[in-house]
């Protein structure tokens, strides 16, 4: 920890200061290629805020070709479209909407989006996001029950040592592992607090 707070003292010297500022681009790729930056993510986050592509691409701000230009290259470069499209309609001309491989690619920009600007923002913040994970922080065990509702998941799982415990997960996040019981699932403790009892909620 002495060392990690030197390392900060010397970062905070050296590059935060009030008349610099550091920046950034982030982008999500496959196999060697982009499939979406901050272009592509603004685009798909109007798309969802409006359901129709003209104002999507009014408030980007571009041109209706140069929208689907970026909603074709990422259908072409992950094979599989982020948007769905109606036809018709009681307004006629159709609407548009996110695919649900569109909203988990959105979902993930933001969430890289978000972990960069706090990290730079919030450098005390760095501990929290990984850099002082271990190995005896990880642990192996299965899913034995999950009791999910609209927002948050409770697993209890089994390690293989034989003891069990709870975990609470958020619903989007269960459903994004695709974790069900008997799954094994490799968990990596990170906490400033942790509540022991004696067993008998299990």
């Amino acid at each position: 920890m002495e060392n990690f707070n030197k390392f900060l003292t010397k970062f905070e010297l050296e590059f935060i200061m009030k008349d610099l500022k550091i920046n950034y681009k982030i982008w999500i790729e496959k196999d060697g290629q982009n499939i979406l930056g901050k272009g592509g993510a603004r685009l798909l986050d109007l798309i969802d805020k409006f359901k129709d592509l003209g104002k999507a691409a009014k408030h980007m701000p571009c041109s209706y070709k140069y929208a689907w230009t970026i909603i074709k290259k990422i259908k072409d470069r992950y094979n599989e479209s982020p948007v769905i499209t109606h036809k018709g309609g009681t307004g006629g001309g159709g609407g548009i909407e996110l695919s649900s491989f569109g909203k988990r690619l959105l979902r993930k920009y933001k969430q890289f989006q978000e972990f960069i600007q706090d990290s730079l923002e919030y450098p005390e913040f760095w501990q929290y996001y990984g850099l002082k994970i271990k190995s005896k922080n990880e642990i192996i065990g299965q899913i034995i029950k999950i009791e999910k509702d609209n927002s948050v998941c409770k697993l209890k799982v089994q390690l293989d040592i034989g003891q069990k415990f709870n975990s609470i997960i958020t619903t989007e996040s269960v459903d994004e592992l695709n974790l069900i019981p008997g799954k094994n699932v490799l968990i990596i403790i990170k906490a400033t607090e942790i509540q022991v009892d004696n067993g008998e909620m299990l």
